[in-house]
């Protein structure tokens, strides 16, 4: 009588448990032969894993220089990244960004890391990493560290000083990090519009003294909405009057364009006759009026703002004036149609809310009735 055989799949590809005995097998197809069986003489599932993934190697005679450490990996990195910029793929803002994150590595959550051999490298080691990481640091940095990590493990690969075989299994160990919303940006108390008012003439009334031009950022950001990084780039040519748009060339999702709104076409011509200059010049020759701001809040006592605060108010301002989200989604830029807008941007200022609530009636009034009677609020 012919004995059967109860094989079952494991979640692992090319590894097969046999019920009868409770050891664990391979089953591999190589290219150009015929199928592989073999035991791997355990009934461990995490043993098995391991000398499945050894023998795949042997049978696929990857060759690798198993040499090398994770320091030894920022220079092609670094290389890279620069390679990706020049293909447009990424912008400066996003490699400083890197570079800064990288540096966290290095110093702060992982001792020892530059030095570390790549053939050390394992599921284990990287997720006790993770989580060292994630206790130090919000999920958004944190997977920023992971896509670094990532990136520097591709290039491994790529110069044949990791098999991808056993990169891939390592990278369980590195799985990303659930994003909530920023619940500081989605509940910020902004100024009212007296205060904003007050404090913009109190940046240009430094500003004058010191001589510089900062002021024109300031207002700049506020009447466009663009990320500060994205204004310093803005060129005198990007500004079409005959199209009625400003052109974005350098920002956070790719270039966009933004209506040339009454306030930001009366500051562009102000900036042009004061200051003129090539069409290839910079429209705003300041890089940051942050010191000016923190100054002047504190001299006018009210709660400190920065560059982004000025993109929540002219976001807030759209919203206050009956503006759409998926347009005010457009004008900042955004690429999801609105929900992101939706979800920061939609917050309304307090005094503006209550204001719209006191007006809300979701019955229409009927004659000659008084609900107040009816409820038993009014008194007799």
């Amino acid at each position: 009588m012919k004995r059967t055989q109860n094989w079952k799949r494991t979640k692992i590809p090319n590894l097969f448990l046999l019920v009868e005995t409770g050891n664990y097998y391979m089953r591999v197809k190589p290219k150009g032969a015929a199928q592989k069986r073999e035991s791997l003489h355990t009934d461990n599932f995490t043993v098995a894993r391991e000398r499945l993934r050894q023998r795949l190697l042997e049978l696929q005679h990857v060759k690798v220089s198993g040499g090398g450490t994770w320091g030894s990996l920022k220079e092609p990195w670094k290389k890279w990244l620069k390679g990706e910029r020049v293909k447009g793929a990424i912008t400066q803002s996003t490699i400083d960004y890197k570079l800064a994150i990288y540096g966290d590595v290095e110093k702060r959550t992982w001792p020892g890391w530059v030095t570390e051999p790549l053939a050390d490298l394992s599921e284990k080691n990287l997720a006790a990493w993770l989580v060292t990481c994630r206790q130090k640091y919000c999920a958004t940095r944190t997977n920023g560290a992971i896509t670094i990590l990532r990136e520097m493990l591709a290039l491994a690969v790529r110069d044949k000083l990791l098999a991808r075989e056993r990169v891939e299994e390592a990278l369980h160990g590195l799985s990303y990090c659930r994003v909530d919303y920023d619940y500081k940006r989605m509940t910020l108390q902004l100024p009212e519009p007296a205060t904003v008012a007050a404090l913009r003439m109190e940046i240009y009334r430094r500003c004058h003294m010191a001589g510089t031009k900062g002021a024109w950022l300031f207002d700049f950001l506020l009447f466009s909405g663009v990320r500060r990084d994205s204004a310093c780039h803005v060129l005198r040519e990007d500004v079409h009057r005959e199209k009625g748009l400003l052109y974005v060339r350098q920002a956070k999702r790719g270039a966009y364009s933004v209506p040339l709104f009454p306030e930001l076409l009366t500051l562009i011509d102000s900036i042009e006759k004061q200051s003129p200059g090539k069409p290839t010049d910079r429209l705003l020759t300041t890089n940051s009026v942050l010191k000016v701001i923190d100054v002047a809040c504190k001299t006018l006592g009210i709660v400190r703002i920065n560059h982004h605060s000025l993109r929540h108010l002219f976001a807030t301002r759209c919203i206050e004036a009956g503006v759409d989200i998926p347009t005010v989604a457009s004008w900042l830029g955004h690429r999801d149609g609105g929900k992101t807008a939706m979800k920061v941007y939609g917050h309304l200022r307090q005094e503006h809310s209550q204001a719209l609530a006191k007006t809300m009636q979701f019955l229409p009034a009927q004659p000659g009735t008084n609900p107040k009677k009816e409820l038993g609020v009014e008194k007799n």
